[in-house]
């Protein structure tokens, strides 16, 4: 079993080194936060009336280099499970749309406060669920939590926290399997879809997600029939598509524009959309 000595060496660092970044934490993480708005540009607010804001908390200095060994050396060898696509790699949101082509009724939700939400005890016990050993997993939390949670904006808290989730994911894949629905995650947006109505099992997907210990946005939960969207993409019968906005910024670029990385990147972006939603499932997918 892994332990702390092997765990220094992978990470190409020292007690010494880690003792000074804990010891000085704050140091290592910097606050990006920005007010939470609604569709009219509004401030959002909690119940106690106050302002609800993204915060992002990336990591710099040695603390971030740790952290992208952590994410490469140990956590990518842990393999996520086929339902998750976001903040993994060779997986985007166009794929996670693509998996639910062909349905027609469709569940989607958002777990709120998600990074946040996930406490350190949580990770440390995740990566004890993972064999690593408890001074070990104990190592890893204290470098990739902050203040008692998993912060949004660095390299390793996606990947922790789709493990996290993968206990609650397990008990919802099993459900929809059951149940003859596709299930996917990117993130903390969870989609589920069938060429059948399943309205009546939204409450027991609800159930599955609350009893687990995670909340959803109330409003972010849908049910659509009429050209869904999963995580930005519309999803039709034989193809995807993306809102008219993106056709409409293509043709407003002019000569100059187009060679820019930013003209580049909307019209790879809108064209591959495009190839992904005709492409044939099972090419994609392995199925």
């Amino acid at each position: 079993m892994l332990d702390v000595k092997i765990l220094l060496r992978i990470l190409n660092t020292d007690n010494n080194s880690i003792d000074s970044i804990l010891r000085n934490i704050d140091r290592y993480y910097y606050l990006n936060s920005t007010p939470k708005l609604d569709k009219q540009g509004n401030q959002l607010y909690d119940k106690y009336n106050r302002p609800r804001s993204r915060d992002i908390y990336p990591a710099i200095g040695k603390l971030k280099v740790i952290q992208k060994s952590i994410l490469t050396k140990l956590l990518s060898c842990i393999k996520l499970p086929d339902y998750a696509f976001g903040g993994v790699k060779n997986r985007d949101n166009i794929l996670n749309a693509k998996r639910h082509q062909g349905n027609k009724f469709f569940f989607n939700t958002d777990l709120r406060g998600y990074y946040p939400g996930i406490t350190n005890k949580q990770v440390f016990n995740m990566f004890v669920k993972y064999k690593f050993a408890p001074s070990v997993a104990h190592n890893l939390t204290k470098l990739t939590t902050y203040k008692g949670m998993l912060p949004q904006g660095t390299h390793t808290s996606p990947y922790i926290a789709n493990l996290v989730f993968a206990e609650a994911g397990s008990k919802l894949q099993e459900f929809a399997k059951n149940n003859g629905l596709t299930f996917t995650t990117f993130v903390d947006d969870l989609t589920f879809s069938s060429k059948q109505d399943f309205k009546h099992l939204i409450p027991e997907i609800i159930e599955i997600i609350t009893s687990s210990g995670f909340r959803i946005s109330h409003n972010k939960t849908f049910y659509q029939t009429n050209n869904p969207k999963v995580t930005q993409v519309i999803v039709k019968n034989n193809c995807l598509c993306l809102d008219s906005y993106y056709q409409k910024k293509i043709d407003g670029f002019n000569e100059t524009e187009l060679m820019t990385p930013k003209a580049l990147g909307t019209i790879n972006y809108f064209e591959r959309v495009k190839k992904i939603g005709r492409t044939k499932k099972k090419k994609i997918f392995n199925l």
